[in-house]
């Protein structure tokens, strides 16, 4: 079985890699299919729902963002019927998401109302087949394959990087990233999970899986933690989100992946920044590698830009190593259709008048593993 994707670039930035003394590569799942990493795992999925189900299997998805985009592009690329519940607060990709040929419902005031639709609408149709937009194996195979294609594509292949750094929302690419990294023989690799603080629920799991227990100010919005039973770990559930990275807007991350986490050898950090950071990020990047980027993806390229991450986590050092290579960093721009010009003519006025007020949004203190760093 031929997979769908397409492998992307990875990038040698040489801006970002003067500018905090590393090697920085830019994995570019922006320009993937349907413009983000979801493309490749939900489309091995919906092959292999064809594969057993047949050509009448119907693909019914809950999401306001990348899911749903990326599950409409596979059904048409497979010939597949699609149905896409989203929430009110994304009534307006709905012309989108019909453009590629699926059927769309609009309702419920977020993403857990119309998941539930989307259940309803499983159950009583038998060839219906629910894509998850992050919590299932079958997904993290396919955003493992961006790992191996790294691998193959950095100029020393006998060289690892010293760390990757991806964008963690529900958990899905992280997920991905680490059974990607067991297949290439990168288990010692460092891995940064990068979130908002408004937008938390992968930190705050690892931090209610670990001891001591963290600093309560460097934590986030208010939770309830569960036990997860089959993955035997503590899940963090949000009550709200507030950050400005929607995209991010899990409430909960998949237990799998916090479970892949703490048993792997190399170490995954997890560093929450400001909304400002992350908006800072977008407009950088989109000022230096004329690519528009949502807030979810500038999320994980932050440390590109603000060098007190890399050197919080001991990847980037004061002192050069003896053979005076410079760490090699590789940045997952994960990508994402939730960006217009609108939006990014926002955020700079945004920074503009934080400049106005002496504010540098790199300035700002962050959040890693449950400790304050300014």
């Amino acid at each position: 079985m031929d997979h769908l994707w397409r492998e992307t670039p990875l990038l040698y930035s040489k801006q970002a890699s003067d500018r905090i003394n590393c090697d920085v590569y830019l994995k570019l799942e922006n320009l993937q299919h349907m413009h983000s990493f979801k493309y490749r795992g939900i489309s091995l999925f919906a092959q292999e729902a064809l594969k057993a189900h047949g050509s009448s299997v119907h693909l019914v998805v809950a999401s306001g963002g990348n899911a749903a985009y990326a599950t409409c592009g596979v059904a048409l690329a497979l010939q597949m019927k699609c149905t896409a519940f989203v929430p009110l607060k994304s009534a307006s990709v709905k012309p989108l998401l019909e453009a590629y040929g699926a059927t769309v419902q609009v309702g419920g005031e977020n993403f857990q109302e119309a998941l539930s639709r989307a259940k309803e609408a499983v159950s009583n149709d038998p060839n219906a087949v629910l894509v998850p937009a992050y919590d299932h194996p079958t997904l993290w195979k396919g955003h493992s394959s961006l790992i191996k294609e790294i691998s193959k594509q950095l100029p020393d292949e006998n060289r690892k990087p010293d760390a990757i750094v991806c964008a963690v929302g529900g958990g899905g690419l992280l997920a991905g990233v680490i059974l990607g990294c067991q297949e290439v023989e990168w288990d010692d690799v460092t891995i940064l999970g990068m979130e908002t603080q408004g937008s938390n629920c992968f930190y705050q799991s690892m931090l209610a899986n670990r001891t001591p227990a963290a600093d309560p100010s460097a934590i986030g919005n208010s939770s309830d933690t569960v036990q997860d039973e089959k993955d035997q770990v503590k899940v963090s559930h949000l009550h709200r989100l507030t950050s400005k990275a929607l995209c991010l807007g899990a409430t909960s991350p998949t237990a799998g992946a916090v479970r892949l986490a703490l048993d792997r050898r190399g170490l995954v950090r997890c560093v929450c920044t400001t909304d400002e950071m992350s908006i800072k990020a977008s407009v950088d990047y989109l000022n230096e590698q004329k690519q528009l980027v949502e807030l979810a993806c500038a999320t994980a390229l932050v440390p590109a830009y603000d060098a007190r991450i890399l050197k919080s986590v001991g990847v980037l050092q004061d002192t050069p190593a003896r053979d005076n290579k410079r760490p090699l960093v590789v940045f997952v721009v994960c990508g994402g259709a939730n960006v217009n010009l609108d939006e990014m003519v926002a955020y700079n006025q945004m920074l503009r008048d934080l400049e106005e007020t002496g504010r540098d949004p790199y300035a700002d203190a962050f959040w890693l593993d449950g400790t304050i760093i300014s």
